[in-house]
């Protein structure tokens, strides 16, 4: 009976970021408020990033706490979004913008069936493709930057640039961090990355419209570059094995 109990725990915030992710496509939808429609999406990843952590805490993790995350990730982070960029603009692009606003969703979906197969363990090092949840938040953030410095412009290239990229990138193999613990118990570089991660949320806190994208923006270049100096390095090893021989 205690082991029942103690594994809904997290279940709940599960079932909080799915109602947020659900009350984001009411806003966006029936009243047309993309804004509060965004900060539910906000709500609906801080729930989720919650109830991981909830889980290890109560050492609740399990297989259903995953499929049924993964689950409310696809209304939050993949439904929700797509809804609110064709509420946004592309529902003025007719069938092209049907299909346009269908990409977070369908990309997203993929990806959690494919981080879900290849799941070992509950304890992550590092994410392959960009999380949905990253994916959400870019969107998010995007339509918050619009509405705070140009008055709720669209810039439709910028949007279907930043739309297709991160559709893209949930389903590619670029490598993004799971984020540190927050302690300072690590060596320098560890330290550095708490304090630039504190700095950060400070500045959302107090600048959520303005620093939301460009921070996103930027994690998502970091992955890339990452990546491409695997590749790099990868070449350049392979070049001196050759050479040798």
């Amino acid at each position: 009976m205690i082991r029942i109990s103690r594994s809904i725990v997290p279940n709940f915030f599960t079932v909080g970021n799915m109602l947020g992710g659900f009350l984001a496509m009411l806003y966006a939808i029936d009243k047309g408020d993309l804004i509060f429609a965004s900060w539910m999406i906000v709500l609906a990843g801080f729930l989720d990033a919650i109830d991981g952590k909830v889980a290890r805490i109560t050492n609740s993790a399990s297989k259903f706490g995953v499929e049924y995350d993964s689950l409310a990730d696809v209304v939050s982070f993949g439904a929700a979004p797509s809804i609110l960029i064709y509420e946004f603009y592309f529902k003025h692009l007719d069938n092209i913008g049907f299909l346009l606003s269908f990409f977070p969703l369908l990309f997203g979906s993929i990806r959690l069936a494919r981080f879900n197969v290849q799941l070992s363990g509950y304890n992550k090092t590092h994410f392959r493709g960009l999380p949905i949840p990253a994916a959400a938040f870019t969107l998010v953030g995007y339509i918050m930057f619009m509405h705070y410095f140009f008055d709720d412009a669209v810039f439709p290239r910028g949007l279907l640039a930043v739309t297709v990229l991160v559709s893209l990138l949930m389903v590619s193999n670029v490598r993004y961090e799971v984020f540190p613990p927050l302690t300072f118990r690590g060596g320098i570089s560890q330290k550095l990355l708490i304090v630039l991660l504190l700095m950060a949320g400070i500045l959302l806190i107090i600048y959520p419209y303005a620093v939301l994208f460009p921070l996103m923006f930027l994690y998502i270049i970091s992955g890339m570059a990452v990546s491409l100096f695997e590749i790099s390095t990868r070449k350049q090893k392979k070049h001196k094995i050759t050479s040798t021989e």
